[in-house]
């Protein structure tokens, strides 16, 4: 960065000294010229031109050192801190950033650009942090369970007899449920689940998810309707991903709908997107649970159990999977015991 610096400054200052000398001789040599030519008729005044030239070079060229150094300087500074910067995000420091006013909108530009790349690179480092760290509190007590009770069995404290090979046959059914899942998630969230992309029938889809769910619904004593849905359009999605995005909304609304409560499904249909809505009348969402809905592992009644609430993931991997298919969930709550809505819309026709 010394020599980009001193390449400006040696640059600009050579410039300046053969533009301004140029000048000056230009301007010093029209007294000696004369229609006919040069006039060396005087030698001695043409021996002071050039004494007062070279006075002139040396003067000029002082003052083009000191501009070239001090505009060199401006120019080369905001790119030894962008260096600096690189250095430091490079050793681990991930809270590197750059000053932004630099009075060129090219620095500028680019000072805006490392500070995004900053910006992603530290929230995916927090994101991983956060991750694994739910991973390990999530793994530990099933793990825990399991290794309590097989060295239990071990030390002959206990027969392991139906129902505890039963419990311990839950807690890896549960262990294999969250790695699939966290797998799933992973994959999705980096857009690197592979897809079988066809044309999907929504009138036929949501028949048979209403079919399937309408029994869980009756049993709980839950009214089940599934309204404007006999016309919807063909979409290109996966219809496998389309039945675990919606199955995972509707057992999450029976499963927080009390009985006597109701669920209704509705759409509407655009020229390019379609919105699929899952309405219910129970427990509701409070305003400040409702940012965190779709983050791993979050639950909105914690005292739900990992028996009784799940893994934590299943919103999250809603987000993932309608996501990769280039839509979005919204959700919205009036509040506690005023129901909850959750609206998934989708492209007609997806980008390629």
């Amino acid at each position: 960065m010394n020599r980009l610096w001193i390449r400006f400054s040696v640059t600009i200052s050579s410039l300046s000294l053969v533009i301004v000398t140029l000048w000056a001789v230009i301007e010093r040599m029209d007294p000696v010229i004369s229609w006919g030519g040069i006039s060396f008729d005087n030698e001695i005044r043409l021996y002071a031109l050039f004494g007062d030239l070279a006075q002139t070079m040396v003067l000029v060229g002082i003052i083009a050192v000191i501009l070239g150094v001090l505009l060199s300087h401006g120019l080369s500074a905001p790119i030894v801190a962008l260096s600096k910067a690189a250095r430091e995000i490079g050793s681990g420091d991930l809270q590197q950033r750059v000053p932004v006013n630099n009075h060129s909108q090219e620095l500028d530009d680019l000072a805006r650009s490392f500070n995004r790349m900053a910006d992603d690179l530290e929230n995916a480092e927090n994101l991983r942090k956060n991750m694994l760290s739910d991973i390990s509190h999530e793994l530990r007590t099933p793990l825990a369970v399991l290794s309590g009770q097989l060295q239990a069995a071990l030390d002959k404290v206990y027969v392991l007899d139906e129902e505890k090979l039963a419990n311990l046959y839950g807690q890896t059914q549960h262990l294999i449920r969250l790695v699939e899942d966290l797998r799933l998630l992973t994959q999705a969230e980096a857009h690197q689940l592979p897809l079988a992309i066809v044309t999907v029938n929504l009138v036929e889809l949501w028949s048979e998810l209403a079919g399937n769910f309408s029994l869980d619904a009756q049993e709980k004593g839950i009214q089940f309707r599934v309204e404007k849905m006999d016309r919807l359009p063909n979409i290109q999605a996966d219809p496998g991903r389309l039945r675990q995005v919606f199955g995972n909304l509707l057992a999450n609304a029976i499963n927080h709908t009390p009985s006597g409560g109701e669920i209704i499904v509705s759409s509407a249909v655009g020229e390019e997107k379609i919105s699929i809505e899952i309405r219910d009348t129970g427990e509701g969402i409070s305003p400040e649970q409702i940012h965190h809905l779709f983050d791993r592992f979050y639950r909105v009644d914690t005292s739900r159990t990992r028996d009784t609430g799940g893994s934590g993931l299943g919103l999250a991997i809603v987000k993932a999977l309608v996501e990769i298919h280039q839509g979005k969930v919204l959700a919205e709550s009036a509040g506690h015991n005023k129901g909850s809505a959750f609206t998934v819309i989708l492209p007609i026709y997806p980008n390629n």
